[in-house]
């Protein structure tokens, strides 16, 4: 009965958010119908709904996500990205280093579109190293999310870290390997051939500039992160300081230059830069998972699958597919599998490496998605279509998540 009224809960949620329903209010509705279901009464279902929306993992949460929007719309309006991209050109003095790190450093902005705001950087350079279209858009989506897997500002890990209930550092240390890896498969399919041109030659004096230059237009990101690592400060807290720092800096060149001032309040601007889509996809998410713990049918059912010898591994594969490729998101998969499967864990090391799992698994379905937004996006702008664009994935994924394999089946012997 519980696998049926699953499918159920689920078909339903897919459906809404095929016809542009909020994800968060498509899942919260897909929660209230497994929890009906499932002979759970309205008082229950209060009772669940009321403690999601009090309780400190999701107030926090929703807040960080809300705090990251906000900082990555103030860097984009400012121009402080632009020049941030512009001078990293300059810093690392080569077009494939560049582009490489381009699209993972405008992908730390989550702003919706970002894979179209980091196109038309990939597209110079990529013109300039004569790469085809199709690597273009590849370079463009591979070197954009593979920092998705360690970027701790990410809402898809924070997510996952609160939910799992398991400290962020270890798990993005875990998983590092994986990053790393789609990054020099990238680096190794798409440009080992290029050659660099020919860069405009910087004396000491003009390069330390060009260095400082980055930094300075960095340090928004940076500031951001480093409060939560040195100074142990919730990330909201800290992403306060990395919001005020954007706002000092765009101060100072609106004294220099006209086309840095917006000519709106500051606090317009703050407002315009909060997403509440996003907000509400976290709270809907969070419901869900509320609800899925509340049901120990969920549990019994998935122990007497493992009892009748199915791998768990394929359990996680199997339902991944079928919840993150319809939906083109890795959050729900983590949402709703995290909460099923990371209790048969027998210890808090194991527990990582199920999160993982899921986290690789969910995340791979969506990248591949031809409802992925960025893909969409980064397509349309290249002119290229999705078979010539599935092309160069052919060896790259598999072989980052034989890198995530790897990972479990050294670890979970130990």
């Amino acid at each position: 009965m519980i696998l049926v009224t699953l499918i159920i809960s689920m078909g339903i949620t897919l459906f809404l958010v095929s016809k542009k329903v909020n994800m968060g209010f498509s899942l919260m509705i897909g929660a209230i119908l497994l929890a009906l279901l499932n002979k759970r009464n309205v008082s229950d279902l209060l009772e669940i709904f009321l403690k999601t929306f009090s309780e400190s993992t999701t107030i926090t949460l929703a807040i960080t996500i809300g705090m990251i929007t906000i900082l990555g719309y103030l860097m984009d309006q400012y121009l402080i990205l632009d020049r941030m991209i512009i001078s990293l050109e300059k810093m690392l003095r080569s077009a494939k280093s560049t582009i490489l790190i381009a699209p993972a450093i405008i992908g730390t902005l989550l702003v919706t579109g970002g894979a179209l705001m980091s196109c038309p950087v990939v597209d110079s350079l990529g013109k300039r190293l004569d790469i085809s279209k199709d690597k273009r858009c590849a370079i463009n989506l591979v070197f954009r999310h593979a920092l998705y897997f360690v970027f701790p500002l990410s809402p898809t890990i924070l997510l996952a870290s609160q939910i799992g209930d398991f400290n962020l550092w270890d798990f993005i240390k875990l998983q590092f390997p994986i990053a790393i890896g789609m990054y020099l498969f990238g680096y190794f399919f798409y440009l080992r051939r290029c050659n660099d041109p020919n860069i405009e030659k910087l004396d000491a004096k003009s390069y330390l500039k060009t260095v400082f230059d980055f930094f300075f237009y960095a340090s928004p990101i940076l500031i951001s992160i480093l409060g939560v690592i040195v100074f142990k400060f919730p990330f909201y807290i800290s992403l306060v300081f990395g919001i005020l720092l954007s706002i000092i800096i765009n101060l100072q060149d609106k004294k220099k230059e006209e086309k840095y001032d917006l000519k709106e309040p500051i606090l317009k601007t703050i407002y315009k830069g909060i997403k509440p889509s996003m907000v509400i996809a976290i709270l809907g998410i969070m419901v869900f998972k509320n609800v899925v713990n509340d049901m120990d049918e969920i549990y019994i059912f998935l122990n007497s699958l493992l009892d009748k010898g199915i791998p768990l591994e394929l359990l996680i594969i199997i339902a991944g597919g079928i919840i993150s490729f319809p939906l083109a998101n890795t959050q729900p998969g983590i949402a709703i599998l995290y909460p099923m499967i990371l209790p048969l864990a027998p210890d808090y090391h194991t527990k990582l490496l199920y999160a993982m799992f899921i986290y690789t698994s969910a995340f791979m379905f969506y990248y591949i998605s031809p409802l992925h937004m960025c893909q969409v996006l980064t397509l349309e702008y290249f002119g290229v279509k999705i078979k010539e664009l599935y092309k160069n994935y052919m060896y790259i994924l598999p072989l980052t998540y034989l890198v995530m394999i790897l990972i479990y089946i050294l670890n979970i012997f130990k």
